[in-house]
């Protein structure tokens, strides 16, 4: 076998802006999607102890390090707040009424939330849709039972003198991620 014959197939580079993401719960933050990185994902191992060492063993449990999606922020401020009110739904600051409205939508179902097992949750799933150089898709990679934990600050300022359009960073948590399923 010649050094020729174990090439691989597809011999092109990815690049970092060919991708599409989209969570069913945040329409508008979909359309201004700016950033997006598979989050890493790590397992610890388990120590096993001799009378010489302890000799690592593979764990049983994985950890996905969190989900951070960057947007630019639309005039109206409807994608910031499409996060911010699903926030304050889960963490209702003022009053339980806060959660029972995310119910309401979770009810109707015309927000992209969705039943896991026989509780209705406040989860929505995503994909991440991955590009080829000719813009084609090639994978899907999904995120299951996502939910946002934080979200970044707006930073107005009146001293630039270009015009810089204001991002934000939605910080999501969710049960797992997988390719194509």
């Amino acid at each position: 076998m010649t050094a020729y014959q174990n090439q691989p197939e597809n011999i092109n580079m990815l690049g970092q802006n060919g991708f599409q993401f989209a969570i069913k719960r945040l329409p508008n933050v979909n359309y201004f999607a700016q950033g997006v990185s598979i989050p890493a994902i790590s397992m610890n191992p388990i120590e096993t102890p001799t009378p010489f060492a302890y000799v690592p063993r593979p764990g049983d449990r994985l950890t996905y390090e969190p989900l951070a999606v960057t947007f630019k922020v639309d005039e109206d401020l409807k994608n910031y707040f499409e996060i911010q009110k699903w926030l304050v739904g889960l963490g209702h600051p003022d009053d339980l009424g806060q959660t029972r409205d995310l119910s309401k939508d979770i009810r109707n179902n015309s927000v992209g939330f969705r039943p896991v097992g026989n509780a209705t949750t406040f989860v929505s799933d995503a994909v991440l849709s991955v590009l080829t150089s000719a813009k084609n898709l090639n994978i899907n990679i999904f995120f299951y039972d996502c939910f946002p934990i934080s979200l970044t600050e707006l930073a107005f300022t009146s001293t630039n003198t270009t015009i810089d359009y204001l991002e934000a960073t939605a910080v999501f948590r969710y049960r797992k991620y997988a390719l194509d399923e």
